[in-house]
């Protein structure tokens, strides 16, 4: 199953951020897998686990 993302702005890998607005949009949408966006939450549910020790 694909899934839509859709968010305000995007951070690049050079960390600069591209916001729709600059692209006249409302949002920045793309498909990710829905292994890809589990990973994704896994990832950042043991960040905030080590944040709170």
């Amino acid at each position: 199953m694909i899934l839509l993302i859709c968010r305000k702005f995007i951070t690049r890998k050079d960390g600069t951020r591209v916001y729709a607005s600059q692209l006249g949009l409302e949002a920045i949408c793309f498909e990710v897998s829905e292994e890809k966006h589990q990973a994704y939450l896994d990832k950042q549910k043991n960040k905030d686990e080590k944040d709170n020790k």
